[in-house]
This record gives structure tokens, sequence and C-alpha cells, in this order.
């Protein structure tokens, strides 16, 4: 039987990875340059198949190092393919930890045929997203590849704290937020949590260890962050913030995405926190995790200070919301008293209609990349004038356009500035581009297209075709939008 054993941990561990790449398999990822993807522009604006060098979002300050080179990298030596591999490890991360820790806290879903059906719940509380996701609208990791989804490794992070080893905890846990800065906060409240622990076992070696690992881990993105961001003239951080605010006030306003269906979280957040009571180890550190969100977020609540709202002191939500929700899934199959060939029917039906049903919901039902394949349509067509074209003029709804067609534009919405100096620039340039397309002359436009000519020289301009006042030739035959050469169209009449 000791022989057996290694042999059956073996198989247990490939037997978890298989049902995580069950749950991978249903879930519809984005086509790669759909949606907040636009921060690989600085991992591809120095590759040979683009124009982005030229590109003014492309070449500012931006808070993504790591991201930016692994992707990079990645990119350079293997292909852009080679990103929906790392976005499916991701995917495959989420559940696989998030198991392993609710297994170390109700060792019974070592059965494996609750291990079965405690998979097959998780699919659906992914894609159902009420019990997954945090408040404010974000969420751990979705269908999109983003530097956000890297936020994961917190569960790896949490897991290797819970047996024991808290170098790779920590290390984990830096990695996510190196990977993206808005965690180095949430990293903090993680870590306090840990500290605190092992501050009331009296345990003070561990406890002076763990500070000394993660001050070194997370001072490099820490340090990065301020000097590049924060060392400004203090008018262009508080008008930068302003804009920010305005600009994400579903993330940022605390007044704004507050609502009753919140307090679904909380509860929860608080049941589960009952349910491990017993587990020291755990139960202190989920409490300082949370409750420091909580406390802030509160204290923002009646502040309103705008440096407070735009560290996001809720985004702990997008890992304290998951955990709780399968604490309380963990707690009830870990009471499930039937006989064996009960279970195994029962728990072999839910996987198969739970894997099912998504995977067919995801992949055809609400295909969501459809629509995005029409949008591609459009910048195809864009493409053939790609050697003409030096930089495009386009509404700022548009996003897809810059990513995909690798042609420089003058702004968009979906992607803007991170240094606050440059978001005030971003704003100024998005004013402009509103004020042109939404012209009613002629002479209006070509005073507006003036102004943006002041800051930048375009080629190019993609415009509705009803909404442009000028007789011009169409560089595509499309039914909405029509291309037109600035040089033959504007400028030639100006």
């Amino acid at each position: 039987m000791l022989k057996l054993k290694p042999f059956l941990r073996s198989n247990d561990k490939i037997f978890y990875l298989f049902l995580s790449l069950l749950f991978v398999l249903t879930v519809q990822q984005f086509e790669l340059y759909k949606g907040n993807a636009a921060h690989l522009i600085h991992s591809i604006k120095d590759l040979n198949d683009n124009k982005l060098q030229e590109d003014w979002i492309a070449n500012q300050e931006h808070h993504l190092p790591l991201f930016t080179y692994f992707n990079f990298f990645l990119i350079k030596f293997f292909s852009k393919n080679a990103i929906y591999v790392i976005h499916s490890l991701l995917l495959g991360i989420c559940p696989l930890f998030l198991f392993l820790i609710s297994k170390h806290l109700f060792p019974r879903l070592s059965i494996n045929n609750l291990s079965l059906i405690w998979f097959s719940l998780f699919i659906f509380i992914f894609h159902e997203n009420s019990f997954f996701s945090g408040v404010a609208g974000q969420s751990v990791i979705d269908a999109g590849y983003q530097p956000a989804s890297f936020a994961v490794l917190f569960f790896v992070g949490i897991y290797f704290y819970l047996i024991e080893k808290n170098l790779i905890s920590i290390f984990f846990i830096c990695l996510a937020a190196t990977f993206h800065p808005t965690y180095v906060l949430h990293s903090g409240f993680l870590v306090l949590g840990i500290l605190t622990y092992y501050l009331w076992l009296k345990n003070y070696l561990n406890f002076f260890k763990i500070i000394i690992i993660y001050s070194i881990l997370i001072l490099p993105i820490t340090i990065f962050i301020i000097v590049n961001f924060l060392t400004i003239d203090e008018n262009f951080i508080l008008l930068g913030q302003e804009i920010l605010l305005k600009r994400i006030p579903h993330h940022a306003n605390i007044h704004h995405w507050l609502t009753y269906k919140d307090s679904f979280f909380l509860l929860s957040y608080f049941i589960s926190l009952y349910l491990v009571r017993k587990n020291s180890r755990f139960f202190i550190f989920f409490l300082v995790f949370g409750m420091c969100s909580i406390f802030l977020s509160v204290t923002q609540y009646f502040i309103n200070n705008n440096s407070l709202a735009l560290v996001f002191p809720w985004r702990t939500s997008v890992f304290i919301s998951p955990i709780s929700s399968i604490i309380i899934l963990s707690f009830f199959l870990n009471q499930i008293k039937l006989d064996k060939t009960k279970l195994r029917i029962i728990s072999f039906f839910l996987i198969i209609l739970t894997s099912t049903t998504f995977y067919v919901k995801s992949h055809h039902i609400k295909n969501l990349n459809l629509k995005f394949k029409k949008d591609i349509n459009l910048v195809n067509k864009i493409k053939k004038n790609f050697n003409s074209v030096e930089r495009l003029l386009i509404p700022i709804d548009l996003d897809f356009i810059r990513m995909n067609s690798g042609l420089p534009i003058f702004i968009d919405w979906k992607h803007h500035a991170f240094r606050y100096d440059q978001l005030i620039e971003w704003k100024l340039r998005v004013d402009l581009v509103n004020k042109f397309y939404s012209s009613k002359t002629a002479d209006k436009q070509l005073t507006n297209l003036k102004k943006i000519h002041e800051i930048e020289y375009i080629s190019h301009i993609l415009i509705k075709k009803d909404k442009l006042k000028i007789n011009c030739d169409d560089l595509i035959d499309h039914d909405v939008y029509m291309l037109v050469s600035n040089k033959n169209c504007f400028i030639g009449k100006n």
C-alpha cells in the first residue's frame, strides 16, 4: 500500500488537471485583439508587421513592463497564437487552485465523485457569473486575455500558504501584482492577512521572513509606478484623476456602482468566514484580507478621495467572491453521505451536463466572436490601403481597428493613457475627434480637422457615409463606413 500512495497522488493530479481542462473548453476565448487586449499594443508595436511605432498611445508611458516584455518575446519567438495557450493556462489555473484550496479545507473532496460534482458546479458558477465576479463590474478572469488575468496567481499563492510553502506563496502573489500593478495594494492586504496569522501564533521568525521576502519582491514594480507615474506636477495629478474617474465611473466611483446586489457579496463572504472559523490558518488570513478591502471601501464611500478611489480597494472582491462561493459549495458537498453508486451516477451526470451545456452555449449559441468577425470585415477593407495610410482618424468607439489593422490612429476611447499628464492630452484628443464627427457642416468639419492637424497629421479618415459633408472618393466598399484620403478630400478642398 505504501508503494501505491505516490501513484494514487499522481493519478489525482492528472484527474484534477483533466477537469480543469474540461472547464477551459467551456470558455470561448475572445479573438486576440478584442476588448482589453489593446494593452498588447506595447508588446507588438516593435514587430515588423505593423506601423504602430507611429501611434501616439503606443509611445506613452504604461504601467505594465512585465506584461509587455513577456508578450513581446512570446509573440516574437513563437506566434500570436501562443497568447491563447497562455490564456488557457491561466483559465485552467483558476479552478484547479480554487479546488485545491477547497480540498485543503474540506478533505472529503478528495473523493473523486465529489471532485466531479465540485468541478461541475464551478463551471456553472463561473458562467452564471453572479457568484464568481467581484463588485464594480470586475472579475479575476474572463474570456478576454488581459493583464488582470494573471491575478489567478493569487489563488496559487493562497494554496501554497495553506500548505506552509511561504516562499513560493509570496513569489506567486508578487508575480501577479507585477503583471498587473493594480493588484499591488491587494497583495499587501493578502500578505497582511498572512502576517497577522503568524503574529497570532507568535511565530516571529516566519513573520519577519515574510516581510523581508515580500518587500524584496514587491519593491521593483512599486518603485517603477512611483517614479514613472506619481512624480509629476500635482496639478496634473488632480486634473488627470478627474478625467479618469469620469472615464471609468463603473469601476472607480463607489456611489456609481454600489447597489443592493453587492450585499449578496458581503453575505457570502461572512457566511464563508463562519464556515471556516475553526481553521485558524485560513480564517485569520481571509478575515484580514477581506476586511482591509471593506474598511477602505466604506471609508471611500464617506470621504470621496480621488486617490483612494483610483487604487480600487474594492477590487479585492474579485478574489473574495469566488473563494467565498467555493467555500460554501465545498461545505455542502462535504456533507453528502450518498452511497458510491448514487454518487457516481450524479457526479457523471452533472459533469456531462454542465460541460456540454456551457460548451455549446459559449461556442455556438452565444458566440461572442461572431459580431467581432463582422468588425474584422471592415478592418480587412481598410488594410487594403495599408501602404498609403500614415495615420487614421476614426470614431472613438471603433477600438478594434488600431490593433487589428496595425495602423496608427489619432485616438480611441478604449485605450487611454495612464500617466495623468498624458491622460489630459488623451482627453483633449477625444474631445477634438468628437467635435469633428458631430460637425453639422463642411466648414465645421474643416475647422475641427485643422485643430486635429495642429497636434498630428492625419492621412486618412474613416467616417459614416451619412456624416461626411464633402464629396470624396471612397477607398473601401462598406455598407456603413467610407475611408477617404485627407489630402484628396479635405486638404485639397480647403
